[in-house]
């Protein structure tokens, strides 16, 4: 690969990485780029939008598909793994390139050529994304918390008045937007922990139970399914569970000491979660008889808690869905509209003048969260009930993938260009390749069904293949927009002096 000179001149150059003293030394006055995130909002942050519905509904279908305790647990442990390598790789390059805008960072660094082509399709990706649908789980479950019926017209406007609480905890100075988000991570762990001393309660006799609690640790393994595909859909359903592990890279540019608060910050969340997930599973399976894991959804809950709220065990539950899955919309909201703003910023994106602004109090516009929400809104309002949201979730699911496997070969490329010892932080080799082995398995295997059937009614492979649809667009669109590189905005790599001086940038 050669490399043209930058006509930028030496004071026009700042180098793409600095050190923590230097980031924390810089006398930055623009609201949008304050650092502002500590440690302890931080951890929370990553950890509110990790706990979501998911949890609550994914334990009993991952147990029938797999056929056994000791199989389910165990993809339960290889999800924590895996996110663990997810994270350190996303560690090492938030540490080299400490900005807002995560995966649009890494793309911009790792492909310059073709020029915009890669946050292009970044950005088609969040399109897609559907963040709000999320607020259909959110209303039905507040709904049924609070005894209300409603026919299916209700629930759709419910929905996107969830959604348009969301834009509005968003809309109010930064301070309590982040303070908001801390109070619903706080609020989600005290739900977790009364789960798990219910079941902690029931195993020393503390409360009644007519179940054997032991019996499904007895054999844990007897019965374990011998199908890949099987153990390929829950482990889709594991790693669901813990999006959200990246969240912090997406707003680098508002933490305090980046380096350092990301490592520690992430640990903690990550590590927090991951032992969460694995003690509720086993409560679940504590208490869960044949014929309450049979019953999907969040039966496993209600079973558990029926021993205190009696009766109402349903509508606890359902509150608690509700709160969880509210919370991690406002974190997926937070640091989404972030990202946003950075792909306007460069006019990768429709409106970018609108979308690019940052409000008085620090957040990005409202009209932000007016283009995040746009997808969701249509969807919520015209598509019917039940395997059209799934299937969407399932197209995302699979672009984020893709994502994730771009991420780790962009990892390998900054590798070559970057000396070893300028990295703050470098993962052990044998992490990414695992973590990108994964990916390539989790993107081929959804293409063969056994059965030729998937997790919907309709054709296992309609999800890759409009996935692939929405990256033809995302190319469509950036030949139709012929992205050029201006004097002082080429990209990376064509600003290189020589690989020596690799990380000078103009300044634009």
């Amino acid at each position: 690969m050669r490399f043209r000179r930058s006509s930028a001149s030496a004071s026009e150059r700042r180098p793409l990485w600095a050190r923590a003293d230097e980031l924390e030394e810089s006398d930055n006055q623009d609201l949008s780029n304050e650092r502002h995130l500590g440690l302890f909002s931080t951890a929370l942050l990553l950890t509110n939008r990790m706990i979501g519905a998911a949890i609550f509904s994914v334990p009993s279908s991952i147990f029938l598909s797999v056929g056994s305790v000791g199989a389910a647990l165990s993809l339960w442990v290889v999800g924590i793994i895996l996110t663990f390598c997810g994270f350190y790789i996303y560690l090492e390059l938030g540490c080299l390139m400490p900005r807002t805008g995560g995966e649009k960072v890494y793309f911009d660094t790792a492909y310059p050529w073709p020029y915009r082509l890669a946050s292009t399709l970044y950005a088609f990706y969040v399109l897609f994304g559907f963040p709000g649908l999320a607020s259909v789980v959110v209303a039905d479950n507040t709904l049924l918390a609070l005894n209300i019926a409603t026919n299916e017209a209700g629930q759709r406007l419910a929905a996107v008045g969830i959604m348009a609480l969301v834009a509005a905890c968003l809309s109010i100075s930064r301070e309590w937007s982040v303070r908001i988000v801390n109070s619903l991570t706080l609020l989600k762990l005290a739900t977790f922990l009364l789960i798990l001393a219910t079941a902690f309660a029931i195993v020393v006799g503390l409360l009644p139970n007519n179940v054997d609690t032991s019996a499904n640790f007895r054999q844990p393994f007897t019965g374990s399914s011998t199908t890949i595909y099987d153990y390929t859909v829950s482990l889709f359903k594991v790693l669901e569970s813990f999006l959200g592990w990246n969240s912090a890279s997406m707003v680098l540019g508002e933490v305090k000491n980046p380096q350092r608060t990301l490592k520690v910050a992430g640990l903690l969340g990550v590590g927090l979660v991951g032992a969460l997930y694995l003690l509720i599973n086993v409560s679940y399976f504590i208490v869960a008889t044949p014929d309450d894991i049979s019953r999907a959804g969040v039966q496993l809950v209600a079973r558990l808690l029926g021993n205190i709220f009696g009766g109402a065990a349903s509508r606890v539950t359902a509150a608690m869905v509700a709160l969880s899955t509210f919370g991690s919309m406002i974190s997926t909201a937070f640091a989404v509209t972030r990202v946003i703003r950075e792909l306007a910023v460069e006019g990768i994106i429709p409106a970018a003048d609108i979308l690019s602004r940052t409000s008085k109090s620090g957040n990005p516009a409202t009209a932000t969260s007016v283009f995040m929400f746009g997808p969701s809104v249509v969807a919520i309002l015209l598509l019917p009930f039940g395997d059209a949201y799934a299937f969407l979730l399932d197209v995302n699911q699979y672009l984020l993938v893709m994502v994730y496997g771009a991420v780790v070969v962009g990892l390998f490329i900054i590798r070559q260009y970057v000396p070893s010892a300028d990295y703050p932080f470098r993962v052990w080799t044998w992490v990414p390749y695992l973590f990108l082995f994964c990916q390539v398995f989790l993107l081929l295997s959804p293409l063969v069904s056994p059965s030729g059937a998937g997790d919907t009614t309709l054709p296992y492979w309609l999800a890759p293949a409009v996935s692939f649809f929405v990256i033809g667009l995302g190319t469509l669109y950036w030949r139709l927009k012929g992205f050029t590189p201006s004097a002082g905005d080429e990209p990376i790599w064509a600003r290189q002096d020589n690989l020596g001086s690799y990380g000078s940038v103009a300044v634009s």
